[in-house]
């Protein structure tokens, strides 16, 4: 199986559809971040001193009405994910590494 489809098919963790691992620049990570703060979460840890690591609540920010700026998110998503926003309406969520590394 292709990396592309590992990436597309939807990993199920008790009833709800995760997740899509992406490792964008860390400049892509930095306009992800000013988009807005509701949906957006900063876990504690980060693997490596050098890399940003956050989580994307794609449901709340598809099912609610947030301080969050939606269509420039699905530019976002157009430019930095290999899924069309359309693929990724069944995933909960979005875990974004941010790196210099890349």
């Amino acid at each position: 199986m292709s990396i592309d489809n590992l990436l597309r098919a939807p990993h199920p963790l008790g009833g709800v559809q995760l997740s899509l691992t992406v490792t964008v620049t860390a400049a892509a990570f930095e306009t992800l971040t000013t988009l807005g703060t509701e949906g957006v979460f900063y876990p504690i840890t980060a693997s490596s001193p050098v890399a940003q690591h956050l989580i994307v609540d794609l449901g709340m920010i598809r099912d609610c009405t947030l301080d969050f700026d939606k269509p420039q998110f699905t530019t976002w998503c157009r430019e930095h994910l290999p899924l069309t926003f359309l693929e990724l309406k069944p995933i909960g969520y979005l875990f974004v590494v941010g790196s210099d590394d890349i």
